[in-house]
């Protein structure tokens, strides 16, 4: 029999990643930036933490270095595409493709060592301002201040906020910060969590930042909705020992938080439209 309790608790590990990630993403899609980087800011930020973990021997200081190299990758993003004006998307596969590269590089200087790990009154923290304060404060950041309508206000009409004397590159930039600081907590939080536990071991902690992506637009770039879809994806990962358990592969059990997204994001994009619901603009142009 399910036990329905335990199943919901160790949801909240897989929940916390996807919160911390697609919240940071949803901040900088309201300020009208899309960075598909996540996944290699997630990734290096992991590799970071593991490797200032082991050899200062404290996961705070390991956890904020993983930080720190996430709003690097951001800022670094928002050089290219906001001084030099490049393209959006092809900026962030680039991000991918050099956190990745990074992340690995130094993630194996470990030598697949275990480094200490963050306690379980630190992991409580993390998962309660992922999933319940954090939500609350961007609501009422975006939706109930002053300050989220200047953000707002770059994710739909960026001509309209610049002749507003909305300062344009100064709240973008301070959005990039913020996206890089959530994103680099998620990948922090997913390398002392994660699967293999403290220790660091090539390519095991991909594909989180492309379903953070996606768990962007499932939760319809508000706050409330994002944990919500990060707490339903995180349990269709708790229950695939329970799939496998009914005669279902691994392979397909592993994969099976995929592809429920990506359908669930082909029946969401079709009923935003007959909807006309339609995403921050901005985002789509400079």
């Amino acid at each position: 029999m399910v036990n329905v309790a335990a199943l919901l608790s160790q949801a909240l590990p897989y929940a916390t990643v996807y919160a911390l990630a697609a919240q940071g993403e949803l901040f900088l899609e309201r300020a009208g930036l899309f960075n598909l980087g996540l996944e290699g800011m997630i990734y290096l930020s992991a590799g970071v933490t593991a490797i200032i973990s082991l050899y200062t021997g404290s996961p705070v200081y390991g956890l904020l270095a993983g930080i720190v190299s996430s709003i690097v990758l951001a800022l670094l993003y928002g050089f290219f595409v906001i001084t030099l004006g490049a393209d959006q998307a092809v900026t962030g596969l680039s991000i991918v493709f050099l956190g990745i590269g990074l992340g690995d590089v130094v993630g194996r200087a470990t030598g697949g060592a275990v480094t200490p790990s963050i306690g379980i009154l630190a992991n409580d923290l993390i998962v309660v301002l992922a999933l319940l304060v954090l939500p609350i404060v961007l609501y009422f950041m975006l939706f109930r201040s002053w300050l989220g309508y200047v953000v707002r206000s770059l994710g739909e009409n960026v001509a309209t906020a610049r002749a507003l004397g909305v300062p344009v590159t100064l709240t973008r930039i301070a959005a990039l910060i913020i996206n890089g600081a959530l994103v680099g907590l998620a990948g922090s939080y997913l390398f002392f969590t994660g699967p293999l536990g403290s220790r660091w071991v090539s390519m095991s902690l991909l594909g989180w930042g492309w379903m953070s992506l996606g768990i962007v637009i499932l939760g319809y770039w508000h706050p409330v909705g994002v944990v919500a879809a990060s707490y339903l994806v995180g349990l269709l990962y708790a229950m695939r020992p329970l799939l496998e358990t009914v005669g279902i592969p691994s392979s397909i059990a592993d994969v099976t938080p995929y592809l429920v997204v990506i359908i669930a994001l082909a029946v969401i994009s079709a009923l935003y439209e007959k909807m006309n619901v339609k995403p921050p603009t901005a985002i789509w142009s400079r």
